[in-house]
């Protein structure tokens, strides 16, 4: 059995458990003590193999670089994280997997516009059956009032943000590594939490008990050891394949919810989420088609050029 499906796999069920743990915390901890607490020390988590990849790979970050990965860290743990956690705690965890398992819908616009990556009508399809998909899943939770409706505008700008996160965390990353940027980016958004928690008086390490056990679970499992286990898969069988593999966290995440939350499965956020996954499907697949034309172009130019 290769090691890298296994390391994807423990990933991607730990990741599916985030929505499932933070609706449990809802009435424990606020999201923004709850997003600190799970980046700084996740943060740490990650710092000695990213320290240990900066000596092996000779990189040295320079101060724009910590800028640039505390825009980062901005976007994801500030925005992102607590759009999602906000929308969580005002709606259901199945849903919330649902709507942010579009995020990479989004990927691909912001890669148009910032990495000037091609749109082609098999991604602009993709774009739209996805986002067919996302308004399936939740259109008839509208009718659930003005708080519920406002957990779903959450859960979309979670999706959003998190996108162009991904992006810039390309960017970011192809000078490091994945690694590294996540690392840094942790812990440099964590730290943009601590002005929004002081103002507000929220408790900074202080937990309610029943909250400990949770937290601590989603701090070193999710945060830490399911970003280790998801890069460790990458190094064998590719970015590429290894984000097919998370096709399964809606699933799961709705799974858990009604395992654990007694949430019901509707048709339509079943629907709703087959559609997501197709539309994303469409759009992943006319990116890797395009790659492979470009590496055949590549090599029928140096066959060209060395043969002449």
């Amino acid at each position: 059995m290769n090691m890298s499906y296994l390391y994807l796999g423990i990933t991607v069920v730990l990741f599916s458990t985030y929505e499932v743990v933070g609706r449990a915390l809802a009435e424990l901890v606020n999201p923004f003590q709850l997003n600190f607490l799970r980046f700084f020390f996740g943060g740490f988590i990650l710092l000695p193999i990213a320290l240990s990849n900066m000596k092996r790979k000779n990189i040295k970050l320079t101060g724009s670089d910590f800028l640039f990965a505390s825009l980062i860290g901005l976007l994801n743990v500030v925005l992102s994280m607590s759009f999602l956690q906000i929308g969580i705690n005002m709606t259901k965890a199945s849903l919330a997997a649902a709507i942010f398992s579009s995020n990479p819908l989004f990927v691909m616009l912001f890669a148009y516009f910032i990495l000037d990556e091609k749109l082609n009508f098999q991604k602009i399809l993709g774009l739209f059956i996805g986002l067919v998909g996302v308004v399936i899943v939740f259109y008839k939770d509208l009718e659930l009032g003005t708080s519920y409706v406002y957990g779903i505008i959450m859960l979309i700008l979670a999706a959003v943000t998190y996108g162009l996160y991904t992006v810039l965390g390309k960017r970011f990353s192809q000078k490091t590594d994945s690694v590294i940027m996540n690392c840094f980016s942790f812990i440099m958004g964590s730290i943009f939490l601590l002005p929004i928690i002081l103002i507000k008086h929220y408790p900074i390490f202080s937990l309610p008990p029943k909250a400990i056990l949770p937290m601590a679970y989603l701090t070193f499992f999710v945060t830490g050891l399911a970003y280790y286990t998801y890069f460790l898969g990458l190094t064998s069988i590719g970015a590429g394949n290894g984000s097919l593999v998370f096709f399964l966290k809606p699933v799961l995440a709705g799974f858990f919810a009604w395992i654990f939350l007694n949430e019901k499965i509707t048709i339509e956020l079943v629907a709703g989420t087959l559609i997501v996954l197709l539309g994303i499907f469409l759009a992943q697949r006319a990116g890797r088609e395009r790659i492979g034309e470009i590496k055949k172009d590549l090599k029928v130019f140096e066959k060209v050029t060395f043969n002449s």
